[in-house]
């Protein structure tokens, strides 16, 4: 019986991690770094190979320019990696995130797999990652006059890309403590955990928010899409190169929540509340871009605050009303404008000739908005708490009145408090009393009964 391709493959990988038992720390840390960069670079020069094996010659020959391809899709490589892809004709400075991510994504799958843990297997990693980028860079760019700067360059974002996914990796494969985190003021580790929580709901929304713009714009990007006259290869191509620039799509919408807004192209404007759109290129992405503003549209700036409410909310129960928690939402603000400012800067420069050498957002109006809008929906939170806690709940407590069926419990607690009392000192105080008053005789049932137990008692 023919084995499945997912055994096969299953027993391979068994194969290769009994043949790296025990191979020194440093060698994983080495196969982490420099694979992940190669299979990243081989998944872009491959469909650009294949663009150019069924792309038509002008000379009508079966001459194809491989090493043009492999040029082609090493540089669109490099500009995930913060390095902007010059041509002729246009200068392309907007990095792909969705390339990022992915080799980001790469980075902490073989991580888990051949990285060890220890804090030298996660350098080499790093290292190695940061290595295979500089000496591709190096090679794209020996003749070139920026070839430092564009090293430079690679080589930072490199390293800002691989050190948290290889942690992240061999955390997830061996776990990890860090002393470190445990030192830190607990109002700080909340704060952290509150802006990354919130940041996420942000571009969750954002999102949403984007989708549902493609919807409205579907008909666009249909026509755009049908005018290019692309065959089969073509269109997927374009298709996965678009969807590269969706996470830079995403960023731009939250920039437009804010009410701050984007620009695709000169003298352009998406916002909630101006909409100036200029000629753009026939790119069926474009297509889902805002077409409205507007009426109801200027209050997208509250979707933010509720956004904030409700990751404050959540973390109601880490957070209490005292100077500590306060803090800690201090804290979460200023991460999530760091994070948005950083995102911002990412997601702004050039992505063509002409009118569309400039696009993006004005990062730092749109991080300072966004940290305002999250205070606001923390302070409402925080606002409504203190409220109910100082407010509401004595009134309720203060107003309320006993009910007849209260009444049998009062009595049974005050019976039971009763007999929790030592018997002696009842007797004893029962006796001392008699002894005062010799002229009255006991009323209660209770007298009549340990009248003679005194007398016991007292003898």
């Amino acid at each position: 019986m023919a084995r499945s391709l997912t055994s096969d493959l299953s027993s391979a990988r068994k194969r290769v991690r009994e043949s790296l038992t025990g191979v020194p720390e440093w060698f994983g840390g080495i196969l982490v770094g420099s694979q992940a960069a190669l299979l990243s670079l081989l998944m872009v020069i491959a469909p650009a190979l294949t663009i150019a094996a069924s792309a038509p010659t002008a000379d009508s020959s079966t001459n194809v320019d491989w090493a043009g391809a492999t040029s082609l899709g090493t540089h669109f490589w490099l500009l995930a990696h913060g390095v902007p892809l010059v041509t002729q004709q246009a200068t392309f400075s907007i990095a792909p995130l969705g390339l990022t991510l992915i080799s980001m994504a790469m980075l902490v799958a073989i991580a888990r797999r051949f990285a060890t843990r220890s804090w030298g297997s996660w350098a080499i990693a790093v290292g190695s990652y940061a290595g295979t980028v500089a000496i591709v860079t190096s090679i794209m760019y020996a003749r070139s006059a920026d070839a430092v700067t564009a090293v430079t360059t690679a080589t930072i974002v490199a390293v800002l890309m691989a050190a948290p996914s290889v942690a992240w990796g061999i955390w997830r494969a061996h776990g990890a403590e860090f002393g470190w985190l445990d030192r830190l003021p607990l109002w700080v580790r909340t704060g952290v955990r509150l802006g990354a929580g919130t940041l996420a709901l942000m571009m969750f929304v954002a999102a949403l928010s984007g989708a549902a713009f493609a919807f409205q714009g579907r008909e666009v990007i249909a026509d755009s899409s049908s005018s290019l006259g692309l065959d089969a290869v073509g269109g997927a191509l374009l298709a996965a190169t678009e969807t590269l620039y969706v996470p830079v799509m995403v960023v731009w919408m939250l920039a437009w929540l804010t009410g701050q807004g984007f620009i695709v192209g000169e003298n352009s404007l998406y916002s909630p509340q101006t909409l100036e759109v200029g000629a753009l290129p026939e790119v069926p992405l474009l297509g889902a871009l805002p077409s409205a503003s507007g009426g109801i549209l200027v209050w997208a700036p509250v979707v933010l605050i509720a956004v904030a409410a409700i990751a404050r909310f959540a973390m109601r129960r880490r957070l209490d009303l005292h100077w500590a928690d306060v803090k800690a939402s201090v804290v979460a603000v200023v991460v999530v404008g760091a994070s948005v400012a950083g995102l911002g800067i990412i997601a702004t420069g050039s992505l063509g000739p002409g009118r569309m050498s400039e696009a993006g957002v004005s990062w730092l109006p749109v991080a300072l908005v966004s940290a305002g809008l999250v205070a606001a929906g923390f302070a409402l939170v925080g606002g409504l708490e203190l409220l109910i806690r100082r407010v509401v709940v004595p009134r309720v407590g203060q107003g309320k009145k006993p009910t007849p069926a209260d009444a049998p419990k009062t009595a049974d607690a005050s019976k039971t408090a009763a007999s929790d009392k030592p018997v002696s000192s009842t007797i004893r105080t029962k006796s001392a009393v008699n002894a005062k008053n010799p002229a009255k005789k006991p009323v209660s049932a209770f007298a009549k009964t340990t009248a003679p137990d005194a007398a016991v008692t007292e003898e």
